[in-house]
């Protein structure tokens, strides 16, 4: 019912395009070549912008506006992001249906309040109502990003005037429920990458560049399948989630052994994760519960060599996956892999993964 207004986490990318050997020159870079003009090495700069949203129902809403106390305080559950660098921040909207002081006291109050988390977060909010006809009203946005120490809130104190919700036009209530829509943009810190030279190719490059790569890939494989405790600096400890349970039996932990500086390097949440002091990072252990160990297995197998044995095996799972840690190589193979298996039976489901992942090509092939 609410698919129109409920978006998920999407990465919006603001950097500019992947640093490339000049000897394969992208195009993107041709304008500032000229005759006069030498260009021996590039280097590239990256933002990323995490957007995920969330709604709030607050049932018997009318019961607020009619109660004695001047002052009521609600706060929604905690929620946060399903993407990104920020995945273990934790987050949660506040309200006064009456205002919380003085001027505002003919106007309801909303706030955005960062909860939990190991750092500061630079992020900006769009609150909205939804009407009876699951449409955005009442839309209010911040200006300008601006950075949330853990702890802190920011909102609208003249949010919108009370009275005005109740009004049967205005349609903004549905059976007393007020649904509060808000839609979070984090800003991540900017990543320089290494500078990258001209290089030249010898008359045997590309045929010892074949043999290196598939040397490299055996290698890893065995460093993946081989990896013991002493030989690894990080446990990625996965719980089965309970809708896989055979039975009412819990099941132990899958447990796989890595490393973080091949993690790191991979994947941009890694990268985020080992470079603070956040608690995967200090007690050298990374749980998972919303995802089937098969697939993080698949997922680290891909991490370590750069292929997937048989992505077709839990296409949807690893695609999550893959977008829950930013691996976009692998995100886009299994979107291929998805548009060649779209059925009857499976387009609901996939037209549904690929509007919570903001995928326009999956989505249009499943129309």
């Amino acid at each position: 019912m609410y698919n129109s207004v409920i978006k998920s986490s999407s990465n919006i990318s603001l950097n500019a395009n992947e640093s490339t050997s000049i000897g394969t020159l992208n195009s993107n870079y041709l304008p500032i070549m000229r005759n006069d003009y030498s260009l021996d090495s590039v280097c590239c700069t990256k933002r990323t912008l995490h957007t995920f949203s969330h709604m709030w129902i607050v049932e018997n809403f009318s019961s607020y506006l009619e109660d004695p106390e001047p002052i009521i305080c609600l706060s929604s559950a905690p929620f946060s992001p399903v993407s990104g660098m920020s995945i273990s921040t934790q987050w949660r909207l506040v309200c006064y249906p009456k205002g919380n002081y003085g001027a505002s006291s003919n106007y309801m109050s909303i706030f955005l309040e960062y909860i939990k988390g190991e750092r500061d977060i630079k992020a900006k909010a769009e609150y909205s109502l939804v009407n009876r006809k699951c449409e955005l009203t009442e839309m209010r946005k911040d200006i300008q990003f601006s950075v949330y120490k853990c702890g802190n809130s920011r909102g609208f104190i003249n949010y919108v005037k009370y009275d005005t919700i109740t009004l049967l036009e205005n349609e903004t209530l549905d059976e007393d429920k007020l649904k509060i829509y808000v839609r979070i943009t984090i800003m991540d810190d900017a990543i320089t990458e290494d500078t990258k030279y001209q290089e030249f190719e010898d008359v045997d490059s590309v045929n010892f560049a074949t043999r290196g790569f598939e040397s490299l890939v055996k290698d890893f494989t065995q460093l993946l399948l081989h990896s013991t405790q002493k030989m690894s600096d990080i446990k990625v400890r996965v719980t089965i989630p309970y809708s896989s349970y055979d039975d009412d039996a819990m099941q132990a932990p899958v447990v796989f052994h890595a490393h973080k500086l091949i993690l790191a390097a991979r994947s941009p949440v890694f990268a985020a994760m080992f470079s603070n002091r956040t608690l995967e990072n200090t007690t050298n252990t990374i749980d998972i519960n919303d995802l089937h160990p098969n697939t993080i297995q698949s997922m680290l197998e891909y991490i370590y060599t750069g292929k997937v044995t048989d992505i077709k095996k839990s296409t949807v799972e690893l695609y999550r996956c893959a977008d829950k840690y930013q691996l976009e190589d692998l995100r886009s193979q299994a979107e291929v892999a998805l548009m060649s298996s779209i059925s009857i039976d499976s387009c609901a489901e996939i037209l549904l993964l690929a509007d919570q992942h903001h995928s326009k090509d999956l989505k249009s092939r499943s129309l």
